[in-house]
């Protein structure tokens, strides 16, 4: 009978927890095999590690450690912080990623003279020199706003944190560049160490953490199968996505063959650590096709193959999957290391090299006791960094004893201290006209802890030319500055009549200067005025040509053309306000500028001409440029508007007053065919951008121009029906080696011109 009664009960209550829902079961979230999942590297392919975590979470898989390398370890470690994948993918919908891995910011956030640079210097790169010879950057860019950018997402995380502390336990992986040895990183600024993981050689600078010169962990350790287990993984999901060998057809370049052996080396290891999974354990190896390393813009495709190739593997991931109430038991034991609010209880600043650390606390203005906000901080240094006068510029939040307090370590560029930029100019009409100029620029920054700059600018080719100045802040670095110059060149210039080329000068100007330069906007990012005397001579002498006299006995004698001479003072005021996104093909904002000249002349010459004066004379001459840039989609209008008058007695001598002819001049014409005192000239540009490759905004473009201008002695010439008008068809490019038009314009007047145009106009 007690039998009996043990069996009914035992029956009853099989019945009562059959009849309970797995939910309503109290679980020990640390019941299950321990599993650590290991993301590899593989730059923008890493957004398939996206994709297969999102799976992971569907089937309530439980990730109770990370190990990543590269890119690999920047989702792994940003999840281990805590952020969710739909976080993840919010934030990567919000941002250009591209724009932000190779350091390409808003032409408008950066100084009205960087901004002419990049415009008369169009060749990617600067070069330094030093008593060591040519130097290069350690990268192509130096991943400042990377690393900001990790810095703001992981800024809730205390600093020098042990990993196995965050939310999942996490490892990543790196390269020491000066023993080949790997370097796993338990603890420490989790966002310095990702910035170091990812620091892909030849690409992103090294960075170096404690007194260790780092670079990209896939060199080493692609997929750290073997760091997964030495953090106790019973279980390893191992995440491949990795850049797969290039067949023979494509080992054609340089580019090519040098990404051939890194692939060959990251694959080596990859091969290797493969080896150490077991039966028990699950290899997704994502297919990604086509994606390349670098291909950022499409993250949202490789994380939806990352997602596909996990859920391939539904059957064998599913036997890991938990119950609804296991699994959120699991969530709820995770550490929470967020930080409290925190205030800045100090500020050091570290700048080894000329720049003052004091120069740079001044423009940061952090203030003691405010709200530490990462991002905010980072605003700050970003205009440090976009002054181009740093390799970096990072912080940290540092804690001693109870508080908390932020480093500021300014790294001054390393590969100077000249600076060299190039430029070309090449350009022809395949009618035996053509242009040919090198442009090169030398910069000398902080010569004085005041900021003081030498500034030299060199052409050679059609013309030759060189500019010579010194800038000397008078407050502030950023401030207005004082800038003697002296300014000489030597160029031709073909006259025209009908169409024809009649005749050559030689044109050799000296001028020597002293302007005041006037930022506009934070740091100049609106623009500048400069205002200030100069004295300058111009001398034209005959090289082609001559005057054509015929007698009343049909006889004729040709004359030589005169040699002329003119001495100027004068004052002069500039300015420009230039919110352009592009110096080339911009496809947004506004640029508006304009000079007056007042000044005295006098004029020499070996044949005395109508309005010769050899006394000085006064003289006054104003231009004004705008352009305006707007687009929806690929299409782009650029409308563009100049004028210009000059008033002095006589007519303008050869090489002096305003011209129009040649490209975006009148590009049916010859450069500088039309030429006086007084100019008037309009153009609307239609763009399509045919192709967009998305790396440093490099695109090819479809477009034509209706240009509309003259420029005369004249004042009836600029009648509507006496405007000169050139209608152009191009194509051109957006290259690292700066623009390229080719295409074809002609004229009413019968002018027909087929042009190629390299860089700047």
């Amino acid at each position: 009978m007690r039998l009996f009664i043990l069996i009914v009960i035992a029956v009853v209550s099989l019945c009562y927890l059959s009849d309970v829902s797995a939910d309503d079961i109290s679980v020990s979230p640390k019941s299950h095999p321990k599993i650590c999942v290991v993301l590899s590297g593989g730059g923008a392919r890493g957004f398939a590690h996206i994709g297969v975590l999102k799976y992971l979470e569907e089937l309530r898989v439980p990730i109770d450690c990370i190990a990543g390398t590269s890119m690999g370890a920047v989702v792994g470690g940003l999840y281990a912080s805590g952020m969710s994948v739909d976080e993840i993918e919010k934030r990567l919908d919000n941002i250009n990623l591209s724009d932000i891995a190779l350091d390409i910011v808003d032409r408008r956030t950066i100084s009205q003279t960087l901004r002419e640079d990049d415009a008369n210097y169009p060749i990617s790169g600067t070069f330094g020199l030093s008593n060591k010879g040519v130097t290069l950057p350690r990268g192509a860019v130096e991943a400042n706003q990377f690393l900001a950018l990790l810095q703001d997402w992981t800024s809730h995380l205390p600093p020098n944190i042990h990993f196995d502390k965050l939310a999942i336990p996490f490892r990543a992986v790196a390269t020491d560049l000066q023993s080949g040895d790997m370097v796993v990183f338990k603890q420490g600024s989790i966002a310095t160490v990702l910035r170091a993981s990812t620091a892909v050689p030849g690409v992103f600078a090294p960075i170096e953490i404690d007194g260790r010169l780092l670079s990209d962990g896939s060199l080493v350790r692609n997929l750290p199968v073997d760091i997964a287990r030495d953090m106790g993984a019973d279980i390893i999901i191992a995440v491949n996505i990795g850049t797969p060998l290039l067949p023979r057809a494509k080992l054609d370049s340089f580019f090519n063959i040098s990404q051939q052996m890194l692939n060959i080396l990251t694959e080596q290891n990859v091969n290797e650590q493969k080896k150490l999974l077991t039966a028990s354990d699950i290899l997704i190896d994502a297919d990604l096709g086509t994606i390349s390393f670098m291909d950022f813009t499409h993250a949202r495709e490789a994380a939806h193959i990352g997602y596909k190739s996990a859920q391939a593997l539904h059957d064998n991931l599913a036997k890991f999957s938990l119950t609804p109430a296991h699994y959120l038991a699991q969530l709820n034991a995770r550490p929470n290391p967020n930080l409290p609010e925190i205030k800045i209880g100090f500020l050091d600043v570290r700048s080894p090299g000329t720049i003052p650390a004091e120069d740079i606390r001044r423009q940061l203005n952090i203030s003691l006791g405010d709200e530490y906000r990462a991002a905010e901080i980072n605003r700050r240094i970003s205009s440090l960094i976009n002054s181009r006068q740093y390799d970096s510029v990072v912080h940290s939040l540092v804690q001693r004893g109870n508080a908390y307090g932020v480093e500021v370590e300014a790294k001054p560029r390393s590969w100077g201290p000249n600076f060299l930029r190039f430029g070309l100019k090449l350009t022809t009409g395949f009618d035996g006209q053509s242009g040919f100029n090198l442009q090169v620029g030398h910069r000398l920054p902080w010569i004085t802890e005041s900021g003081l700059e030498w500034r030299n600018d060199l052409q050679f080719g059609n013309i030759y030319g060189i500019r010579s100045e010194l800038r000397q802040p008078l407050m502030q670095r950023e401030g207005i500055y004082l800038a003697p110059y002296v300014n000489a060149k030597f160029n031709s210039l073909s006259i025209y009549e009908n169409n024809q080329r009649i005749a050559e000068y030689g044109i050799r100007s000296v001028q020597v200067g002293l302007d005041l330069g006037i930022p506009l906007g934070d740091h100049s990012n609106r623009g500048e005025i400069r205002t200030g005397l100069f004295a300058a001579n111009y001398h034209s002498s005959p090289k082609l040509g001559g005057v054509f006299t015929v007698l009343p006995d049909e006889k004729y004698v040709i004359t030589s053309l005169s040699s002329d001479q003119l001495d100027e003072i004068a004052w002069h005021s500039r300015f420009v306000v230039d919110q352009l996104d592009a110096p080339f093909f911009p496809s947004d904002g506004y640029r508006f500028g304009g000079e007056l000249i007042v000044g005295i002349n006098r004029t020499r010459s070996t044949i005395p001409f109508e309005g010769m004066h050899s006394d000085f004379r006064g003289y006054r001459q104003a231009t004004v440029d705008v352009k305006w840039a707007k687009s929806i989609g690929d299409n782009s209008v650029n409308l563009t508007m100049q004028a210009g008058a000059r008033a002095e007695s006589g007519p303008a001598a050869p090489g002096i007053g305003l011209s129009l002819g040649g490209f975006q001049q009148l590009t049916a014409y010859q450069p500088d065919q039309f030429y006086g005192n007084y100019l008037l000239y309009g153009n609307a540009t239609y763009l399509f951008r045919a192709l967009n490759f998305k790396m440093a905004s490099q695109a090819i473009f479809v477009g034509t121009s209706l240009e509309l201008g003259q420029a005369s002695e004249q004042k009836s010439d600029f009648a509507l029906r006496n405007l000169k008008k050139s209608l152009s068809v191009f194509v051109g490019a957006k290259t690292f080696m700066g623009p390229v038009y080719f295409g074809v314009a002609a004229a009413p007047a019968g002018a027909f011109n087929v042009f190629l145009q390299f860089g700047r106009q």
